[in-house]
């Protein structure tokens, strides 16, 4: 059974008001085109929907189910309306935690002086999530280390590309041993605090690394923000590792040091959209974030 939800509204209208002439004076029409809406509606439907005398127009059995019905039909339209209207002015990202600390803040001010329309929304999500919210159109932009999304790549439904690439520093405090002993199978038996590390990351990495770094116990600590690893290195007990620029960062604020981690892959942040509907302002986003801060 179709309907049309402006019949639908001006049936509400003259069921609430209990008038054709009241029902059109509130909705801007003539009361002949409010009679023949309704008429057109009973039409359609095949049914009668009002009893009408020369002083009254009262629903029939009919009428009656449908004024009950019509507040929650008119109510789902403009809320389908407005999310519909939303959608087209929100940016929807997932992202690693590493990524969300180190990059996205720097680039959601500078989209967003350029583009003060649009509602930006950055959730941490493992990467399988990431791929299935993209493929389902409930996210437009995934940012992740391309080693995490690697296993992805062979589907024809996403494209990526690398957006930033640069070295990965360890970061501890002055006084931590790692400050002086830089060798790669010494830094091995220190406590790592490890933004976002998971199995999807270590399965893409050369079998003799991945091997060294199950022998290590690697890392002793996990976890969903890379805020939160700088912090612990700046004990002396912990260290941890992150994008240069963000290292930097960190140091510049004092209690912290950081190097180049010797024979260790750069830091490689992809980007992923579908490949047959790249959204407009997740290009606009990586325009922003490829040019730094």
């Amino acid at each position: 059974m179709s309907f049309d939800l402006s019949l639908i509204r001006r049936f509400e209208a003259v069921a609430r008001l209990g008038s054709f002439s009241g029902a059109a004076k509130e909705l801007g029409m003539t009361h002949s085109a409010m009679t023949k809406s309704i008429r057109t509606l009973e039409e359609m439907w095949n049914v009668r929907l009002f009893d009408r005398t020369t002083r009254s127009v009262v629903p029939t059995s009919a009428g009656r189910r449908l004024v009950e019905l019509a507040p929650e039909l008119l109510a789902h339209a403009e809320e389908g309306k407005a999310q519909v209207l939303t959608a087209a002015r929100r940016l929807s990202i997932a992202c690693g935690p590493a990524i969300m600390d180190s990059f996205i803040p720097a680039a959601i001010l500078g989209f967003s002086s350029a583009h003060d329309d649009i509602r930006v929304e950055v959730e941490h999500l493992p990467p399988d999530m990431a791929v299935q919210r993209l493929l389902q159109h409930r996210a437009q932009l995934l940012l992740y280390h391309s080693d995490s999304i690697a296993a992805f790549t062979a589907r024809r439904d996403i494209a990526m590309h690398v957006v930033i690439e640069e070295p990965y520093h360890l970061i501890c405090s002055p006084m931590h041993s790692a400050a002086e002993e830089r060798t790669p199978e010494t830094l091995l038996r220190h406590d790592w605090a490890i933004a976002g590390f998971d199995p999807s990351f270590a399965t893409n990495l050369p079998l003799q690394r991945r091997d060294a770094l199950e022998r290590a116990g690697f890392p002793r600590f996990r976890l969903s923000s890379q805020q939160a690893c700088i912090e612990l290195a700046r004990h002396e007990k912990v260290v941890t590792i992150a994008p240069r620029s963000a290292a930097l960062k960190a140091c510049a604020q004092g209690g912290l040091i950081s190097y180049e981690v010797p024979s260790i892959a750069p830091f490689s942040l992809a980007a992923v959209m579908l490949a047959d509907a790249p959204d407009e302002a997740a290009g606009n986003f990586l325009r922003v974030l490829e040019s730094g801060p």
